[in-house]
């Protein structure tokens, strides 16, 4: 019944670490200094803890082993789920089709989306660039939207830092 608790104990202590510690990251990238360090400080406390057990039981709880290394995997699920939760990123996101860019471009208005549009000179002559600007939580969406019409459509995103005035994708205006 021992072995049962610390393992259970040590797994779920690895996914409570491993989640703050991708959090901790995602805020590191964003810049959040005291929150950074705030999660750090409690990420390697439990940290400490699991694998000190972990050292003390070696010789005859095998499974706290197991257990660490199906915390670690679960907890990164989780901790990049909370991130992709709490990430308010917003990404300028291009998109050129050879074939469906209007197609495609009316569908993202009929969804919601707001879409800029210009003409560009590619490789193979003149194309049609679609930009739209959303919450990072949202690719996912837009992706699914553009290819189910076109699956050979190119696509390219990065994060803005700053942004002011315009139409964004599932933000209420005030």
């Amino acid at each position: 019944m021992q072995i049962l608790f610390w393992s259970l104990a040590i797994f779920f202590g690895r996914i409570m670490d491993v989640s703050l510690g991708t959090i901790r990251i995602n805020f590191i990238v964003r810049r959040k200094k005291i929150f950074a360090a705030l999660i750090g400080f409690f990420e390697v406390t439990i940290f400490v803890a699991v694998i000190a057990r972990v050292i003390q039981d070696l010789d005859n709880n095998i499974y706290g082993i197991f257990a660490y290394g199906a915390g670690f995997a679960i907890g990164t699920l989780i901790g990049i789920t909370i991130s992709d939760k709490l990430s308010r990123d917003l990404i300028s996101t291009n998109i050129i089709s050879t074939t469906k860019a209007d197609e495609i471009e009316e569908c993202l208005r009929q969804e919601g989306f707001g879409a800029t549009c210009y003409n560009g000179f590619g490789k193979n002559g003149n194309v049609k660039i679609i930009n739209v600007v959303c919450r990072q939580n949202y690719f996912q969406k837009l992706n699914k939207i553009i290819f189910e019409i076109d699956p050979e459509t190119f696509i390219t995103s990065h994060t803005l830092e700053n942004q002011r005035g315009g139409f964004l994708y599932g933000l209420k205006k005030k």
